[in-house]
């Protein structure tokens, strides 16, 4: 997936929250993502920012005919999601309505013979941000509209922040239309291969072995 990102966000102390994979200027805390989801392909993408309306038709608004989306439920598994683009609405009605929320996650597919970008905008998440790690396997993304190695967007990668021994994370990747995972390893307390780096508005897979939390304190001025 190509990325071009540009985060908007007035500030008396402009803060960059860029990465060689996505540039994030800081006007107001409130600004746009976009993200280009290839043509013929998947991809797993969350929402970096707090929009007006966050339902699954509103923030996908406008794209081909056919276009899907897939809702991850822990414990229950996918729904499927189609746009129509005579009725201008994904169907059904559960996923047109569903909403999307930073620190989570869909999966996506493009069937249209062109790359389509998605436009996000809305208002940086900020203060203290918890995503809540459910025992079992679900879709996840930072809140922090950043690019990094997950370890430094404040995952729990160590035993001390919540991790337990078999977790393991799965990062979608587009350029093979591969997973590849990590796992935790108690004895090293440590995950190998080390875990990866994602891009602004990326969602991933998490297999957790024990709930746990995932929680970081992020303000635009000190990132």
């Amino acid at each position: 997936m190509r990325t071009k990102t540009l985060l908007l966000v007035a500030a008396a102390t402009a803060a960059s929250v860029a990465t060689s994979m996505a540039q994030v200027y800081s006007v107001n805390a409130v600004g746009y993502v976009n993200k280009t989801v290839p043509k013929g392909g998947y991809a797993m993408i969350s929402n970096p920012l707090n929009a007006p309306t966050n339902t699954i038709n509103a923030l996908f608004a406008g794209v081909p005919d056919g276009f899907q989306v897939y809702l991850y439920t822990p414990g229950s598994g996918y729904t499927a999601g189609n746009f129509d683009a005579l009725s201008g609405a994904f169907t059904p009605d559960a996923v047109a309505n569903a909403n999307l929320l930073p620190g989570q996650g869909v999966f996506v597919r493009n069937p249209s013979t062109s790359d389509v970008t998605i436009t996000f905008v809305g208002d940086v998440p900020q203060g203290t941000l918890t995503t809540h790690l459910v025992a079992g396997l679900q879709i996840v993304s930072s809140q922090v509209p950043q690019a990094g190695p997950l370890d430094q967007l404040g995952f729990p990668a160590i035993a001390k922040n919540g991790a337990s021994d078999g977790d393991q994370v799965y990062q979608f990747v587009v350029s093979t239309q591969k997973y590849a995972m990590s796992t935790y390893d108690g004895l090293s307390d440590a995950y190998a291969p080390a875990l990866p780096t994602v891009d602004v508005g990326e969602a991933f897979f998490v297999k957790k072995v024990t709930a746990s939390d995932w929680t970081r304190t992020f303000n635009v001025n000190s990132p």
